[in-house]
């Protein structure tokens, strides 16, 4: 190769293991690949010049199809139950309605060792508390089912398994039989940094307080769960979420004090980069291996490299060299949220912050520190500028106004709290130095939340598309120093992107009529989308797929309905009272509230009630107006409910038209009162999830339906009931097909299932 092509090998080369890996994401065997690296690094040895230049990315592009089906597709257990043994490596994590999240690694299935960790939950009765000693670095004993986490069945899903897979967890776990928790006998090093971790973050907490405590673990370990979800929310509102997730910002904190430590000393250069490597991989441990923090301690140790020892780099080509070591250490997080983020911010910074800085228009007018700040702020942010579109959907508009300051006060109050976290072995001083963290940190936080609260601080967006992505890059084209480009180029490129990214994101009218029924296993969530109406038909369990579908398409529905207040049909609201997606109108059946349900539900609705939402009750008779039809409630009957009954007994049932086509919704309504609501439809949506203990014969044949949906968690329920039904009348189910869309058009309906083609229901004699 010559100098130039040697010089350039590495951004192409990172480029060629991207494309592999994720060619590999959706290759189940790595042979091919392997196979096919042996004639590249032939070539590569072998050849000369261009030939081995491409023999160099063709190799890039080999390893990363192996590396990404390695990763995407390891081998797993069968799904059984399993005794248990694994060490704790995270916080404990509460959820609603009793729910307990643990990670575990180290983990022995049956005596035999498990290569992976395990993601456990289990629930606990509202008077019961966690077991005593349950704590990051304890190994705990149990019994419980092992399941394979799905990936995303529903349009814009959360995709569970890849989330777990990039925490090194490939296995679920659920249930807490013969529990026991002990110390580990053998040394665990996650266990042990989530041992030390959590006692720093308890000691922090005893001494500062449990607020700022709770801030002051964040900022140093990325502790984020301690910060309350409300503050979480103000800081994203005001674009400086990154402070409270511990990345280059933080690790570049450190390494500046690190530094002026240093100048004390004076140690030799290459001690210096040795005492640098040791206490950014002792901070890595201490933040559990979180992939930006790696990142970030990699990409400063290759600069300090070139520094200290008086060999330079190029920001480019640092960045691509721990993007390449970064993605073969762990290549399923090129999809992650954080992965993206944190590099792409850098590349904003390597690329586009230099011309900013180099074109300054006020170059007499402002100083040059408050310049260079500003194009470090508006770099990071055009790097972050399509991600943050793609997946949050919101522009913070005075992101760029607050970073500024945010960042030089969130600098200053990492430094004071790395001061109390060094001294707390010294308690007069760490204790004065504490007040002061306090005092500081209770500023910043009631100054972000005023600022969160002022209406419209944020612009919500709809879904980019191409037309973005294209839009975002002549953006970063007219601010890049490396083109060498005239001001009238520049300017042209950057009117183009400004106005292709802001026409892009407009609102498209919607003109169809669909019914959206979500996959999320033994509960029910779905959306009718009837042109610009929206309604939601029961919101699943609080997992947040109901809101992200809505946030990302930015749908406010116009009324909620829920056909009894289970965690499973009504558990979502909490998701979209979280995700600010407001509630003008609830319509619940009748007597829905005197039934036997949990009491987080009661308190969930007086909080809607607080809120503003409006509570109406249904029963037999009354209708909804649709602009492609209406919903009729069938059952239950208002005056004749009883109380502290079981709300399935009293599950709203409904006959939706749309568009001359009738689905008959029987929500969890048991075998015993099915037949007060049996009308003939041409669609059921079947009770209860598909259980035995609804839809009886007689049921069947009263509603005659020419197609069967099934919200169930189960593919053996789907094929129970495909012996139930006749021949003609299909059968779905989001167990096999994930989330179902029914789109409705001319008297007609097609279902179109998320992991299949779509298909056409059978003509009916209507």
């Amino acid at each position: 190769m010559t100098p130039r092509q040697r010089s350039w090998l590495l951004p192409p080369a990172v480029l060629a293991l991207i494309a592999g890996i994720l060619i590999g994401r959706g290759t189940p065997s790595p042979a091919f690949a392997l196979v096919a690296c042996l004639p590249v690094l032939a070539a590569m040895l072998l050849g000369k010049g261009l030939l081995r230049f491409i023999a160099c990315l063709v190799l890039s592009l080999a390893v990363g199809t192996a590396a990404g089906s390695l990763a995407w597709h390891p081998s797993l257990p069968p799904e059984a139950d399993y005794d248990v043994q694994g060490v704790i490596i995270d916080e404990i994590r509460s959820g609603h309605f009793g729910q307990v999240r643990v990670k575990l690694t180290h983990v022995t299935l049956n005596g035999r060792e498990h290569s992976g960790g395990a993601y456990w939950t289990f629930y606990l009765s509202e008077d019961e508390e966690l077991p005593a000693g349950l704590e990051p670095g304890k190994m705990v004993s149990f019994r419980s089912g092992l399941y394979h986490p799905s990936g995303s069945v529903n349009p814009d899903g959360y995709d569970f398994r890849e989330e777990l897979l990039r925490d090194g967890i490939n296995v679920g776990l659920y249930g807490k039989e013969n529990l026991a928790v002990s110390d580990p006998p053998f040394f665990s090093f996650p266990g042990t940094a989530a041992s030390v971790r959590h006692r720093l973050t308890a000691m922090l907490v005893d001494r500062m307080g449990e607020e700022t405590g709770g801030y002051t673990a964040a900022l140093l370990f990325g502790q984020r769960s301690l910060v309350p979800s409300e503050d979480r929310d103000a800081f994203s509102r005001l674009g400086i979420a990154h402070l409270l997730s511990v990345s280059g910002f933080h690790v570049g904190i450190l390494v500046g004090l690190l530094a002026l430590l240093f100048r004390l000393f004076h140690p030799r250069p290459v001690l210096r980069l040795v005492l640098y490597a040791v206490i950014l991989a002792a901070y890595c441990a201490l933040c559990g291996m979180n992939p930006p923090v790696v990142r970030a301690s990699l990409l400063m140790l290759v600069s300090l490299y070139g520094k200290i020892l008086n060999r330079p780099r190029s920001g480019l080509h640092c960045l691509c060299a721990v993007l390449y070591i970064m993605l073969l250490w762990s290549p399923v997080q090129l999809t992650g949220v954080s992965f993206l983020l944190t590099f792409s911010a850098v590349l904003g910074l390597t690329l586009v912050t230099p011309g900013i800085t180099q074109h300054n228009p006020f170059r007499r007018r402002l100083p040059r520190w408050l310049w260079d700040s500003a194009a470090v702020v508006l770099g990071a942010q055009l790097g972050v500028l399509l991600p943050e579109l793609w997946f949050f959907q919101k522009l913070p508009l005075l992101g760029f106004l607050v970073s500024i300051p945010a960042t030089a006060y969130a600098s200053a109050l990492i430094a004071l709290d790395w001061a109390v976290l060094l001294l707390l072995p010294v308690p007069v001083i760490s204790v004065f130095l504490a007040s002061l963290a306090s005092a500081a940190t209770s500023l910043l936080t009631g100054l972000v939340r005023s600022l969160a609260a002022v209406p419209g601080i944020s612009l919500w967006v709809h879904s980019p598309s191409v037309f973005t992505v294209f839009g975002v890059l002549l953006l970063a084209a007219a601010l890049c120093a490396m083109l060498r480009l005239s001001r009238k180029a520049r300017a042209c490129l950057l009117a183009a992107g400004v106005a292709l990214t802001g026409i892009s994101l407009l609102p498209v009218p919607h003109a169809a009529t669909e019914y959206i029924q979500f996959s999320v296993g033994n509960a029910d969530a779905a959306v009718l989308w009837d042109q610009d109406r929206v309604v939601v038909m029961d919101t699943g369990t609080d997992d947040g797929v109901l809101s992200s579908f809505l946030r990302r398409r930015r749908l406010n529905p116009d009324a909620v309905v829920l056909t009894h207040l289970h965690t499973d049909h009504a558990g979502g609201l909490r998701s979209m009272l979280d995700d600010e997606i407001p509630v003008p109108l609830l319509l619940l059946p009748a007597g829905a509230e005197d039934q036997l349900i949990h009491e987080d539900m009661i308190a969930l609705l007086a909080e809607l009630h607080a809120s503003g939402t409006e509570i109406r009750y249904l029963g037999k008779g009354d209708e909804l107006p649709l602009p492609s039809g209406n919903l009729s409630v069938l059952w239950p009957e208002s005056g004749k409910t009883r109380s502290a009954q079981d709300a399935n007994n009293y599950s709203l049932v409904s006959l939706l038209t749309l568009d001359g086509v009738t689905m008959l919704q029987a929500g969890d309504i048991s075998g015993a009162y099915e037949m007060y609501s049996a009308v003939p439809a041409d669609l059921l949506k079947a009770a209860h999830h598909g259980s035995s203990s609804s839809s009886s014969e007689a049921y069947l044949a009263a509603v005659a339906p020419q197609a069967v949906l099934l919200s169930c968690k189960s593919v053996s329920r789907h094929d129970a009931w495909a012996e139930r039904v006749s021949p003609d009348t299909a059968l779905w189910s989001t167990a096999r097909s994930g989330a179902l869309t029914l789109r409705f058009e001319d008297g007609h309906v097609t279902v179109i299932p998320y992991l299949s083609p779509e298909m056409p229901i059978p003509e009916s004699d209507r």
